[in-house]
């Protein structure tokens, strides 16, 4: 995804989830890490250590309010 988009760090690209693996799959890009209760969610939350830095949220809905309420980052000029 990243060569997809011409991008060369994920570092401000969140990745959610319900479940470890899916956490676990952004990771090592370092994307940021985002669980949502939903689905896997509240069994993941309650079986697992979760990476550290993972941000959870209630529902989809819960992630969209943060993501939209998080500053804008300049965008790169070409």
């Amino acid at each position: 995804m990243a060569n997809r988009y011409g991008l060369d760090d994920l570092r401000d690209v969140p990745a959610v989830g319900d479940s470890l693996r899916d956490l676990q799959a952004a990771q090592p890009l370092g994307c940021g890490l985002h669980l949502v209760r939903t689905g896997k969610g509240e069994r993941t939350l309650a079986a697992e250590t979760l990476p550290t830095g993972t941000h959870v949220h209630d529902d989809l809905a819960a992630f969209t309010d943060w993501l939209l309420s998080q500053p804008a980052k300049p965008q790169a000029t070409a």
